[in-house]
C-alpha cells in the first residue's frame, strides 16, 4: 500500500480501522520524515484496542520515502568544500552560498543544486528553500554570525557553526541580548561536529556530517560496540554502601545501566568504602 503526503492511497491492506489508523499514522511519518512501526490490538475490550471484535494483535512497519536530504553549505571554504563533497557521496542535494564569487563558483562544486556568490545570506538562503528536511552548516570566512542569524529563525533540522569556543560565546551572546531564548539557542550546534579528533578538513567533514546524520536518524552517536553494551535494562540501586558495591559493579561489568542513589550525608562507613569512593581513587 502507498501513501502520498496529500493522503491519496494506491492499493490497501483491508481497509477498516485498521487502514484508516495506517494511514493517520503513515501522514505523521511523512511529516515527521522517519519510517516506524505502528502496532495495535484489534479488540475493543483491550486497553487502547481499536473498536474491532476480530482479536489479535497486528503490526506494521511504515518506510518513508522522501525527497533526497538536504544540505545548506554557508561558507564555501576548504571544510565546506570537504563536507560538500562528502554529502554529495551520502546522497545529499547541496547548496553553498558564499559573499567571495572565486568560491562560490560552480566549477568548484559540479555537483551542487545550487551555488550562490551572495553577500545578502538571507535573500540567498529564501533562494535556496529552507525546510525542516534541510541541514545547515555555517563555516565561512569572518561572518559566521551573519550566516547563523540567516538561517535561525528558519524550520531547518540541524543548524551548525564552526568555530573556537569563544567566537561562539560571543555569537551566543549577541544573540541572546537580540531576543533569543536559551532554547534556541541550544538547539544550534556550536562549536559542530562529533568530538572524533579531527583536525584536517576531511576529518572535520566526518565529524560534522556524522552528527547531521545523528540527529537526522534520532541515533545516540554511540560506538555500536558501547550501544551493544549498554542496550539493557536500567538497574536502580539504593545506596553505595559496601554491601551494594560488589553487586553493583558486577551489574556494572554484565552491560546494564546501573543508577546508585545515596542520601545526602552518608555514614562513616558509606564514605569509606563506597562504589563512588573506589572509583575517585582510581581502583
Amino acid at each position: 500500500m502507498i501513501i502520498l503526503a496529500n493522503g491519496d492511497i494506491m492499493g490497501t491492506i483491508g481497509g477498516g480501522l485498521v487502514e484508516k489508523n495506517v494511514m493517520d499514522a503513515a501522514i505523521e511519518a511523512i511529516e515527521d520524515g522517519r519510517s516506524r512501526t505502528v502496532s495495535y490490538k484489534l479488540n475493543k475490550e483491550a486497553k487502547g484496542g481499536l473498536e474491532m471484535q476480530c482479536g489479535g494483535d497486528i503490526t506494521i512497519f511504515i518506510e518513508v520515502h522522501g525527497a533526497r536530504p538536504k544540505l545548506l553549505l554557508i561558507g564555501g571554504g576548504h571544510v565546506n568544500l570537504a563536507v560538500y563533497e562528502l554529502a554529495i557521496n551520502l546522497g545529499y542535494d547541496v547548496s553553498i552560498v558564499d559573499e567571495r564569487p572565486e568560491f562560490a563558483d560552480v566549477s568548484r562544486y559540479p555537483k551542487a543544486t545550487t551555488v550562490l556568490a551572495e553577500e545578502d545570506y538571507k535573500k540567498a538562503v529564501k533562494e535556496v528553500g529552507v525546510d525542516a528536511h534541510t541541514a545547515v552548516v555555517v563555516a565561512t570566512k569572518d561572518a559566521d554570525e551573519k550566516g547563523l542569524r540567516s538561517v535561525i529563525d528558519t524550520s531547518t533540522s540541524y543548524i551548525g557553526v564552526i568555530g573556537s569556543k569563544r567566537k561562539i560565546r560571543k555569537i551566543m551572546d549577541n544573540l541572546k541580548i537580540d531576543g533569543y531564548s536559551q532554547q534556541r539557542l541550544q538547539e544550534i550546534h556550536a562549536p559542530i561536529g562529533l568530538d572524533i579528533g579531527s583536525e584536517t578538513p576531511a576529518e572535520i567533514a566526518v565529524s560534522i556530517m556524522a552528527e547531521v546524520l545523528k540527529i537526522r536518524e534520532n541515533a545516540s552517536g554511540m560506538s555500536c560496540k558501547s550501544l551493544q553494551l549498554y542496550n539493557k535494562e536500567l538497574v536502580v540501586v539504593r545506596s553505595g554502601g559496601d554491601v551494594a558495591t560488589g553487586t553493583v559493579q558486577r551489574l556494572h561489568n554484565s552491560g546494564y545501566k546501573v543508577l546508585v542513589t545515596e542520601v545526602e550525608n552518608p555514614t562513616v562507613i558509606r564514605r569509606t568504602v563506597s562504589l563512588l569512593k573506589q572509583y575517585a581513587v582510581g581502583r
